[in-house]
């Protein structure tokens, strides 16, 4: 039954890792951040096809800032909406990869940390028993 329960708790933590890293990194974002439009900079189209597009945009500090979308396959239309930390502006985020349903986001997250957590007990108790 151990390798059962560890393989729970590989899964429940991967899946903690791949959602819950960029919602976190993404916290100060949802907080304080001010949305706005970026536009088109520069486009490049390397051999492997891959588009890569620098936007730029204007934060509160007065500055000129920029992000960058990668790995494209198709060529993006106009400008896009971001999310800046007014505090750091050269953190930014598109608002298309910044989940809508936040309090859904946090309850995935903590019920994939109580899966490992009871997977790693019952674990731990099946191979001490």
């Amino acid at each position: 039954m151990f390798n059962v329960f560890g393989a729970v708790f590989a899964v429940s933590i991967l899946a903690f890792l791949v959602f819950g890293l960029p919602y976190l990194r993404q916290a100060p974002l949802r907080k304080r951040g001010v949305r706005t439009w970026a536009w088109e900079a520069s486009r490049s189209v390397p051999q492997d096809g891959k588009i890569t597009v620098r936007y730029g945009y204007d934060g509160r500090d007065g500055g000129l800032h920029s992000i960058v979308r990668a790995g494209l396959t198709t060529l993006p239309s106009g400008s896009q909406e971001i999310v800046y930390d007014p505090e750091n502006p050269k953190r930014a985020e598109f608002v298309s990869n910044m989940p809508e349903n936040a309090s859904g986001r946090r309850t995935l997250l903590a019920l994939l940390l109580v899966a490992a957590a009871i997977s790693f007990c019952l674990g731990y108790f099946d191979a001490v028993v």
